[in-house]
């Protein structure tokens, strides 16, 4: 099996609002998507979908109220709904049998942390053969009433608890960058990470998505370390660039951060 998170930073246009679906990347890359012959799960990034509404109601912020946390998530659940149909009717377009799992209705959250996540049924699903395409999502919080649960989270759960071959991370910058590349365009990908220079690279490194914040790099690349241990390959890569999905999937080198042991 392997999963491959398509960042919102890509699939959609993060400065539009309304939120819209950026729709010839997301044709093109259900092209690339074609030549797997792995179980694929797919995960989407929120983007303009999910980031809009999330700020809008607080989230992010730990002085907001439970009340209007609680009032967010009927706006963010039918945005990424939203997303998620518009591109499994791509994916099923073209002949990539795809079915969506929301977190929203089976994940529970505890104080921003997953409590609970079911999986049969999306082992189900990649049994009979079909594509699982899931989503960032706000999900119940035990603790929080209601906290947001990022793909990047789904990732590393479901690759430990279903077991994945892969992990393609599709983000809009070449990989891990050794500076934020916002703030020094000329900044240069890191090809790998392991734990030799782990801690160099979380020193210094730059966002592989613009939709990082302080902090959640050093939490993603040290689950991703961790998630290596398993023998899981992961690769973190330009889903802007034509042909670098497609290169993956097939097995083939390409411009990328690995992260391995």
């Amino acid at each position: 099996m392997t999963i491959v998170k398509l960042g919102g930073s890509v699939i959609t246009h993060k400065d539009k609002s309304p939120p819209q679906m950026n729709r010839k990347a997301i044709v093109r890359i259900v092209k690339e998507l074609g030549v797997s012959i792995d179980k694929l799960v797919i995960v989407l990034g929120g983007g303009s979908y999910g980031h809009q509404p999330a700020h809008l109601y607080g989230y992010g912020n730990d002085k907001t109220p439970r009340n209007k946390l609680l009032d967010g998530i009927g706006p963010i659940h039918k945005n990424m709904i939203d997303l998620s149909i518009q591109v499994a009717d791509t994916l099923n377009r073209y002949k990539i049998r795809t079915v969506v799992f929301s977190p929203f209705t089976h994940v529970i959250m505890h104080d921003g942390a997953v409590s609970a996540y079911p999986t049969e049924l999306i082992k189900r699903s990649l049994k009979s053969e079909y594509t699982v395409l899931t989503h960032g999502d706000v999900c119940l919080d035990e603790v929080r009433g209601a906290s947001i649960l990022s793909g990047d989270t789904i990732i590393v759960h479901l690759a430990k608890s279903i077991g994945a071959r892969r992990v393609l991370i599709g983000t809009n910058v070449d990989g891990v960058m050794e500076q934020n590349p916002t703030i020094n365009p000329a900044a240069k990908y890191i090809p790998i990470i392991s734990h030799t220079n782990m801690n160099e690279v979380l020193h210094s490194a730059g966002p592989s998505d613009t939709t990082d914040v302080t902090g959640g790099m050093h939490r993603k690349i040290t689950e991703l370390l961790e998630l290596a241990k398993t023998n899981t390959a992961i690769h973190i890569f330009n889903l802007s660039v034509p042909g670098r999905l497609k290169a993956l999937l097939q097995g083939h080198d390409t411009i990328c951060t690995t992260i391995t042991v």
